[in-house]
């Protein structure tokens, strides 16, 4: 049976205050939830789109040599029970002029279950847990007809569910056709039949444990035009310094090594700065260039390395950045011949960076855009407790794509204005000029959202994976494409706990253009009653 829950709700609208019960109430919000006309008493007499100037910096250059492993020959190391990033400061936005209006320009986003009974992949052997809730009172369909978007394969990677780290799984993922790399925060994960089955792997057992140890924020790409794997570790810091380390392989010799043999290069963060370690990574790829991003110091780090020196396995010259003022941001996706960060200026201005393949510097101009909520970020989950407080100052730009000529950001933004929740921010600016495109969110009633990590299909459709909860929902999974206004989980949280994320990937297919693959993850007990995070990969078209 379809449901249609505006459809549902929207006789609600006018009588919900007697007669409805707890669940209408929710959805009789949702179906009333359309953003207002010209009232708005927080617009400001600004206007979003005026582009400062340009101001340049001449890229820094190094050199590294290559190094490589293979057959797993190191023993296993002990997990480092430690959580990162917990001594970090994440200084509030500051609150700009107000420009535009602060209420919702686009409608609000709704939840459907996708059951994955009948997806291919291991959806018919889910993982069985203690206290699985799958009833829950809150707006979602669950039936499959007549939706735009569609799971093409699902798998949950039980075999990682006891590898994952105490305070995040941070997970990303990589794919060419069978040969599919996810990873956690300390785990490795490689299945050659698609996704079907994965066979979890310990990196210690790989590579050398420099500096401090393996530590967490692992990131992988796939390259389609170098059939390359590429692996990003970051390692704890041995006094001062730690390092980056990127990882490369054919898909054909990931297979033949059981992803055990690679060749690696480590980037060592005193080169970059003579202080402050190399922590929250993201990386991405162009049509010449791998580009990742660490933060150092008070900044953020962006570093380019030609992709046919990494192909060819030897000594790769780069370029990066001096620390940049885009704390923890991430780097546009589909990339294509420039990459695109940015931080916050204030609530009503961002700092837009850029470094095109072509020049030996990279550039930074504010734009101004629409105010957005830059309070404290906060919500319950159903047992109360309060699942984003390690996100409750975090409005650095998460989610980075271009499409054609334009480049979006997002980030987390408050509840305040016209939004009752913490929501998600979208904004897109034109890639030559920087002029202002729009402004829209993924918001709900009743529900939060956070961490949208972008990127568009070979058709230009903006994908994202994406968490979400509160009201009825503890922190959970989803993915989605930006217009369809639906956010799309297969598995639901069933306990809580006070740190999301740190990301969860969404990628176009390395195999099919048209596709994206997602990693993401849900907090649950396992049939004793211990707390486990269990991993998923999702491949999804629209």
């Amino acid at each position: 049976m379809d449901t249609d829950i505006f459809a549902v709700a929207r006789p609600l609208c006018t009588a919900w205050t007697k007669y409805a019960l707890a669940a209408a109430f929710a959805l009789s919000l949702a179906a009333c939830a359309t953003p207002p006309v010209d009232d708005d008493p927080q617009s400001g007499d600004g206007r979003p789109g005026v582009v400062g100037k340009e101001q340049r910096e001449a890229l820094r250059t190094g050199t590294v040599k290559p190094q490589k492993t293979s057959g797993a020959p190191y023993p296993a190391a002990p997990r480092i029970e430690r959580d990162p990033n917990l001594g970090d400061r994440f200084e509030p936005v500051p609150t700009g002029p107000k420009i535009g209006s602060m209420q919702p320009l686009s409608k609000a986003s709704r939840m459907i279950e996708i059951d994955p009974k009948g997806v291919p992949g291991a959806g018919d052997k889910r993982m069985q847990v203690k206290d699985r809730q799958t009833d829950m009172q809150a707006p979602v369909a669950r039936d499959r007809r007549g939706q735009s978007l569609r799971y093409t394969f699902y798998s949950e990677l039980d075999e990682a569910a006891g590898s994952t780290s105490a305070c995040c799984p941070e997970i990303s993922v990589a794919e060419n056709g069978r040969t599919v790399m996810m990873t956690g925060n300390t785990w490795m994960g490689l299945s050659t039949d698609g996704g079907a089955n994965f066979n979890v792997i310990n990196p210690t057992t790989i590579f050398p444990q420099d500096d401090g140890g393996l530590c967490c924020d692992q990131v992988v790409q796939y390259v389609p035009r170098y059939d390359m794997f590429v692996w990003l570790m970051q390692y704890w810091q041995s006094g001062d310094d730690n390092r980056i380390r990127i990882a490369v392989q054919t898909t054909a010799n990931v297979v033949a090594s059981g992803g055990t043999a690679w060749t690696y290069w480590d980037f060592v963060s005193d080169v970059f700065h003579p202080t402050g370690t190399l922590d929250y990574n993201d990386m991405s790829f162009g049509n010449n260039n791998l580009y990742w991003t660490s933060q150092q110091a008070d900044g953020r780090v962006v570093v380019r390395v030609p992709l046919n020196q990494l192909a060819a396995m030897g000594t790769v010259n780069f370029g990066y950045t001096a620390g940049t003022d885009a704390l923890w941001s991430h780097v546009t996706h589909n990339a294509t011949d420039a990459v695109f960060w940015a931080g916050h200026a204030s609530n009503s201005e961002l700092r837009v960076f850029s470094m095109r393949d072509a020049d030996g510097f990279y550039s930074w101009r504010n734009v101004t855009i629409n105010s957005w909520p830059n309070g404290t970020n906060t919500n319950a989950a159903p047992d109360g407790t309060d699942w984003l407080t390690f996100e409750s100052w975090k409005h650095y730009v998460y989610g980075n794509a271009r499409q054609r000529g334009s480049v979006w950001f997002g980030w987390l933004a408050s509840d305040g204005g016209g939004f009752p929740r913490p929501h998600v921010q979208l904004v897109r600016l034109n890639t030559s000029t920087f002029a202002f495109e729009e402004q829209v969110q993924v918001w709900n009633p009743d529900i939060a959202f956070l961490d949208p990590y972008l990127s568009t299909n070979s058709e230009e459709k903006l994908g994202m994976s994406i968490g979400f909860g509160g009201g009825p929902f503890y922190a959970s999974h989803a993915v989605g494409v930006w217009g369809d206004f639906v956010v799309y989980y297969p598995r639901l949280s069933t306990r809580a706990t006070s740190r999301w994320g740190d990301y969860s990937t969404a990628r176009r297919s390395g195999s099919k253009g048209n596709e994206w693959v997602a990693g993401g993850y849900t907090n649950e007990r396992d049939a004793m009653g211990n707390n486990i995070q269990l991993p998923h990969y999702i491949r999804f078209d629209h």
